[in-house]
């Protein structure tokens, strides 16, 4: 599903990936997962459709402190060598996945929404799962409360991202309950929906790290990810959105959930 990532080391911030095993020749490693699908080889982005429900970033007002943050983030990241083998996201289109609903590309059962023919167009998808969220009410209270994950990801994590926990218990019952009921009244229910993991996408890996790159990469978002825990403790979001998508460079606010 729609994994986004950004360039952060740890539980909460953005994890680099070392290429396959040693052993492979460079010709016979397979590229980084979301080549093909979401972005070349070099980085430029590709068609990969689909519908959501995000809640964007808020990037103006008080609640604004992680969109600041991650700005300067943005603004450092093109100094760094291995940022060279990552396609990294607008900020425009930073947001928290709530559920990821459909893609054109995977069309799998239990992947793709009951009830919708799977080889219909994808706008079509959209439209019924629309027609489905309309009056559906999040019953879930504003604003929706995340904080940085400052554990440190696994070694071979991926895509990149920055990890999100609820504030505190009552906001992760809350965000699970609505996860669980934006699954049956969408109609997906992937076999991880308990696992999921919150999280805040900010670039693709576009080529392998090598190990001083992945040491490097992993390093300095250590310290984005403490920096960003230490300017948005808390971090506030609105409410839920449905969305449609043509690609990872912008998600495109259908309506709010109620």
């Amino acid at each position: 599903d729609r994994r986004h990532f950004l360039m952060s080391a740890g539980g909460a911030a953005l994890a680099g990936v070392a290429g396959p095993a040693r052993g492979q020749s460079e010709a016979k490693q397979s590229p980084p997962p979301d080549v093909g699908s979401k972005f070349t080889a070099d980085g430029r982005v590709m068609r990969f459709a689909g519908n959501t429900v995000i809640c964007h970033l808020p990037q103006q007002g008080p609640a604004a402190s992680c969109f600041d943050a991650l700005m300067d983030i943005y603004r450092e990241a093109a100094g760094h060598a291995f940022v060279q083998k990552v396609a990294l996201l607008p900020p425009s289109s930073y947001h928290m996945t709530v559920f990821g609903a459909a893609n054109d590309s995977d069309r799998r059962p239990r992947h793709w929404p009951t009830g919708v023919a799977s080889d219909a167009p994808i706008s079509v998808c959209s439209k019924v799962l629309a027609d489905r969220l309309r009056g559906f009410k999040s019953e879930t209270t504003l604003p929706i409360r995340m904080r940085v994950d400052l554990a440190e990801p696994a070694a071979d994590e991926r895509p990149l991202t920055l990890r999100l926990l609820p504030h505190d218990s009552a906001e992760n019952a809350r965000l699970r309950k609505l996860r669980d009921r934006l699954a049956q009244a969408i109609g997906i229910q992937t076999p991880d929906h308990d696992k999921y993991r919150f999280h805040i996408t900010l670039g693709y890996l576009v080529a392998w790290l090598t190990p001083d790159e992945n040491e490097a990469f992993r390093s300095r978002m250590r310290d984005w990810r403490e920096m960003v825990a230490a300017r948005a403790p808390t971090i506030e979001l609105g409410a839920p959105e449905f969305c449609t998508f043509d690609d990872m460079f912008a998600f495109h606010r259908q309506f709010y959930l109620a």
